[in-house]
């Protein structure tokens, strides 16, 4: 029998899953049998004395623990916690007047303290030779995952404790769990001769294919990602089972008696950087709302209609802003996404976009959101022989910030702050005809809907705003939907200064076209 004990002295593990965003906040629990034998050749290849142990030691050794799966002794109570850091990017922002910075969450699993992780290999039997080797390599391995996850590492040739996370077995019950394993040299080698032998491989992805399986194992993880493979070739994935001991809590904070939104378990806000040249005017913040909810429904795909060539979205109702039957949603309190376009640097410039979705956003929303990563502005060109065709004018990229809570974006997204005094970034329009109290009237209608409204607001119409350091008045705004047929009212739009009596946290957005960007309120510092 071998086994390794990791004892982690700063009692938190940090590593990602294979394939995993690290702004997904998720951790790679327990670790996985292809992350340990990679920390075993790192520390042969970095720190181990190459005179006293040679690569054929090392092949050995790789070689026998990869021949069989291990089984795991993991710590009750660990908890899966995260951090949030708003990381600096080196960059200025627009104005120059300070530096651009990207929120980035820290996952990790925190340890009970001085309760080790023991993994052990129960068929693996080494010579005494392969045992000095694995203990020196054992005392050289300073981290386990990402660098931050100090570790202190032993060699055990017995072990005689429960293992409470073994592989899974067809007849098993209880939680599961995928972790990354690598192939045993045998099925390393046929593997290799499989895809030698399809030849549809370029020479690029030929070249993470070595003949040596701890040569496959000492390969970076972006040379993996950047020759086109979605998982190692020299890895396959397992499943284990764990006791409900092993399994990670999710770490719970106090319930808040000031913000309900605080309280949910799911973030509410994803948050996008926009980049291209020239971005695009806040004055088009309505047509940037809809190319962004457009690509998140083409994520999910479209289903057709069994009566008609219409199609309808297969995204749910968070998303689609529709109900079962393919109508729009009538929810007063507007619990669907919003598509906020943000100038978050006041340069007349779009250059981020959040979804903000009261309901909370869930895991299967999470992952279509990480795969948006651009907006395309379809526009209808000519052709010579009298036909259109559909083209696409302007192209920018996208880029997931991270997801969280208004709080967590407050200081660098204005539309996320909380203030008593808060004004049009973008024209207010009636959602229905505008009655004699004009907009005033109609902004305080919504707000009773919306279960915002209290005694003392003050509302003030505003004769323009200025983007770009040009006064702009409502019309100057796009304030229309792009989709034909739809019913709308009001036209015009007007601009206007709202004054609550206590401070209220963002984002406000409301009235008609409020969902993709119309009626977005910022806080009024003047």
């Amino acid at each position: 029998m071998f086994a390794l004990s990791f004892r982690f002295p700063g009692g938190r593990y940090h590593a990602t899953p294979w394939g995993r965003n690290v702004n997904e906040a998720d951790v790679a629990w327990p670790p996985e049998p292809w992350r340990l034998l990679r920390a075993i050749i790192a520390a042969h290849r970095r720190k181990a004395d190459r005179l006293r142990w040679s690569e054929n030691d090392l092949e050995q050794l790789v070689n026998s623990l990869a021949a069989t799966l291990p089984v795991y002794q993991l710590p009750a109570g660990a908890i899966h916690a995260h951090t949030r850091h708003f990381m600096p990017t080196g960059a200025l922002d627009k104005n120059l007047s300070r530096e651009r910075t990207v929120l980035v969450f820290d996952a990790f699993a925190h340890l009970p303290k001085g309760r080790p992780i023991v993994v052990a290999w129960k068929d693996v039997v080494l010579s005494a030779r392969l045992f000095r080797f694995a203990t020196d390599l054992a005392s050289s391995i300073g981290y386990l995952g990402r660098a931050e996850s100090w570790t202190e590492c032993e060699a055990l040739e017995e072990w005689n404790g429960t293992p409470n996370c073994v592989p899974l077995e067809p007849t098993s019950s209880g939680t599961s769990v995928r972790l990354l394993s690598p192939l045993s040299p045998e099925m390393y080698q046929e593997e290799r001769r499989r895809l030698i032998d399809m030849k549809t491989h370029s020479p690029r992805q030929m070249a993470t294919l070595p003949e040596s399986l701890v040569e496959a194992l000492a390969l970076e993880t972006v040379d993996y990602q950047d020759y086109g493979w979605s998982r190692p070739p020299a890895a396959r994935e397992v499943v284990y089972k764990l006791e409900a001991e092993a399994v990670l809590r999710v770490a719970t904070r106090k319930p808040s008696t000031t913000s309900p939104r605080r309280q949910r378990k799911q973030p509410t806000v994803a948050r996008f950087v926009l980049a291209g040249n020239p971005l695009p005017r806040v004055e088009d913040s309505i047509k940037i709302g809809e190319l962004m909810r457009r690509a998140v429904l083409a994520k999910f795909g479209w289903q057709k209609d069994r009566f008609s060539e219409h199609r309808t979205p297969r995204a749910p109702w968070q998303i689609s802003g529709r109900d079962a039957d393919n109508r729009p949603l009538k929810d007063p309190l507007h619990a669907h996404a919003f598509w906020l376009p943000e100038d978050a640097d006041s340069d007349g410039w779009i250059d981020h976009i959040s979804v903000f979705i009261g309901e909370g956003i869930d895991a299967t929303i999470r992952s279509k959101f990480d795969q948006v990563t651009c907006l395309k502005l379809p526009t209808s060109r000519r052709k010579n022989d009298g036909t259109t065709e559909l083209i696409f004018s302007d192209k920018w990229r996208l880029a997931l910030e991270g997801f969280g809570e208004p709080c967590d974006f407050a200081g660098n997204a204005p539309i996320f702050s909380k203030s008593r005094r808060w004004r049009t970034a973008t024209p207010f329009l009636a959602s229905g005809h505008l009655k004699s109290a004009g907009y005033p009237g109609e902004l305080l209608r919504l707000l009773k809907l919306r279960r915002m409204y209290v005694d003392g607001i003050q509302i003030e119409s505003l004769p323009a705003i200025k983007v770009r350091g040009i006064c702009r008045r409502a019309v100057h705004f796009h304030r229309f939907r792009s989709r034909g047929g739809e019913r709308q009212n009001d036209s015009k739009g007007a601009l206007l200064k709202i004054v609550f009596p206590r401070p209220i946290e963002g984002p406000f957005a409301i009235g008609y076209g409020s969902h993709f960007g119309l009626g977005l309120f910022i806080p009024d510092n003047s």
